[in-house]
């Protein structure tokens, strides 16, 4: 065992806390539920009959905007249901599961061959770990010396910068463009998938979406791609940065403690496909998000407050209160004021203030 930061509470692997886990969970938690892939075909046809309706019946703006908010509601299910899928959880079938992937990460242009390195290897096995994990904003000192890191920055909720105000419509595209162009080459992600594939499979949908553009006119083109992509962004992003952003920084991969849960009304999170069960996830990632309600049950009863849950919506208030830099694995700290703060943890789901602190 290794102190995860400050003696707060003791980190363990992700692999220990699995084997206590799993003596407790019913043996059909860790099979696939390919009744998942239902949601497919729903989506689908929402997405394509509002896309054919404001194209075709050329209705006024502002009933072209509620269609476009419809259908870019249903692009950030797929998405949820695309990650459940690349993680092998709803089918045996690779070429089913790419499929999906195609559909779900298609509006974003996300190679899903990219995504699995990039999501299920990298942040998935590393989690947490400072600059390692690909999905966090790092720490001080890593801002300090990276001007790239400092100007993205200014975007995150927390910030207190304006442009903060469209992380959630754009992250998740931007974050996907700088994976394939950056983090991809740094870290080494085509020593295990091919880099022509991801090229191919990232030029493919592009050239999709071009192709759309001349067809339906920039008109419909707007409510049909530029504004369901913005609203697609908000839906998965308003869970993402929740997940992880206001966790400590861990050395080992704990999900007690680098991983956030979220709850909304029960109708949404089975909308959602239980994309909020994120300690839940990274416990088990190949079970499907249907059984993360049990795995739940197993968590707190075997791990009490140590199980970090809050209401989604008191997630995302956090989240534009507290700033997204490590200055220590515990602490987040916001550069400019240097005002700085607990990151969550048993007993402080606050994140109380720190004070000032120097930076250097």
């Amino acid at each position: 065992m290794k102190q995860a930061s400050d003696s707060r509470y003791v980190a363990h692997s992700v692999q220990r806390y699995a084997r206590e886990i799993r003596p407790h969970l019913a043996p059909e938690v860790f099979r696939p539920v390919p009744a998942r892939l239902l949601w497919l075909p729903v989506h689908l046809a929402v997405i394509l009959g509002l896309a054919a309706y404001v194209v075709r019946g050329a209705p006024p703006w502002y009933v072209a905007f509620l269609c476009a908010l419809v259908a870019g509601h249903s692009w950030g299910c797929l998405g949820f249901l695309a990650h459940e899928a690349l993680h092998h959880a709803l089918t045996k079938s690779r070429l089913l599961e790419k499929v999906v992937g195609y559909c779900g990460f298609g509006i974003y242009g996300l190679s899903p061959t990219l995504w699995t390195a990039w999501h299920n290897q990298a942040h998935h096995g590393n989690t947490g770990k400072p600059v390692v994990d690909p999905d966090g904003f790092g720490t001080l000192r890593f801002w300090q010396a990276n001007r790239v890191v400092r100007a993205l920055e200014k975007f995150a909720p927390g910030s207190r910068q304006k442009r903060s105000a469209t992380f959630f419509f754009m992250w998740f595209s931007l974050h996907s463009f700088l994976v394939l162009v950056f983090h991809s080459q740094r870290n080494g992600y085509y020593a295990r998938i091919s880099r022509r594939t991801v090229y191919a499979e990232s030029a493919a949908m592009l050239a999709f979406w071009v192709g759309v553009l001349p067809l339906v006119g920039p008109w419909s083109f707007l409510f049909i791609y530029v504004v369901p992509l913005l609203v697609a962004n908000a839906v998965i992003m308003s869970y993402i940065a929740t997940n992880h952003f206001l966790n400590p920084l861990t050395d080992i991969n704990d999900p007690l403690a680098n991983t956030l849960s979220v709850t909304g009304p029960r109708w949404l999170e089975r909308l959602h496909l239980e994309f909020g069960y994120h300690v839940e996830h990274h416990m088990f990632p190949t079970s499907s998000g249907r059984h993360a309600p049990a795995v739940r049950d197993v968590l707190v009863r075997l791990y009490g407050r140590r199980y970090l849950t809050m209401p989604h919506a008191r997630a995302l208030r956090l989240l534009y209160t507290r700033p997204k830099l490590h200055g220590s694995h515990d602490t987040l700290i916001d550069p400019r004021t240097r005002a700085a703060f607990h990151a969550l943890a048993p007993g402080d789901l606050s994140m109380s203030a720190v004070g000032a602190v120097a930076v250097g």
